[in-house]
């Protein structure tokens, strides 16, 4: 979220990033298209472009993370405000059950992965930092998160990145899962990141292994999700 410090160990691979292979993404590509089609229909993402939703923000926020992990009204505020700001809103039909939001990578986030490896430096024009990402204790899944993951690859992908970066939290073996679906690579880990106490894996993911569907395919599904929230409103 802010600035990176107290790292275990030092990026593993410098210039050519095993995440980013041909064969690594391929697999991933032909594995995770299967699974796009199986998102339900109840879930919606929206994206965050209004002061107004600042509200539905800051109490999932206070739902998901204990305090000292939270972001404040503020930070909202910031996010929105920043040009290269980008994040969604995550709906189980009309109700607010999570959230993603980033910007473009810089030092302010990303200072120790910029100063040692060569591959972030090299694709630093293409690379967005992801600074958050909640989704409600009741609501979590498998599916609700690859689902929120597929709606932020399409978004990036739409303004021009082709990788994220993520501080991941190791909890409940986090990073661990997004290695496993979206053949992430580690590249450092912060043991007290952002003086929380918990450990934290700073991760790099090619968009192009993540869960996407033609574009036909996209359309059709994200009409149907807003003819599906029309009919609620009735």
């Amino acid at each position: 979220m802010r600035e990176d410090a107290n790292h275990k160990n030092k990026p593993e691979s410098n210039r050519n990033s095993a995440v980013c292979s041909p064969a690594s993404v391929a697999a991933k590509q032909r594995k995770n298209q299967k699974n796009a089609y199986r998102y339900p229909l109840n879930l919606f993402a929206e994206l965050i472009t209004d002061k107004r939703q600042i509200p539905i923000l800051v109490e999932l926020e206070k739902a998901c993370f204990p305090m000292l992990m939270q972001e404040e009204q503020s930070d909202f505020e910031d996010f929105l405000d920043d040009e290269f700001g980008s994040g969604m809103i995550l709906y189980d039909d009309r109700t607010p059950i999570g959230y993603i939001t980033g910007r473009h990578i810089c030092e302010e986030n990303s200072a120790r992965a910029l100063k040692e490896n060569e591959f972030i430096r090299e694709h630093q024009d293409e690379i967005f930092y992801i600074s958050s990402l909640a989704i409600l204790k009741e609501h979590r899944s498998i599916k609700t998160l690859e689902f929120l993951i597929h709606e932020t690859n399409t978004l990036l992908k739409s303004i021009g990145y082709r990788y994220f970066v993520a501080y991941v939290r190791k909890r409940h073996g986090l990073s661990r899962l997004l290695a496993y679906r979206a053949s992430c690579e580690i590249l450092h880990t912060t043991e007290n990141w952002e003086g929380t106490g918990e450990p934290f894996d700073y991760c790099l993911v090619n968009l192009d292994s993540l869960p996407s569907l033609p574009l036909v395919a996209d359309y059709f599904f994200h009409y149907l999700r807003i003819f599906r929230r029309k009919l609620k409103r009735i």
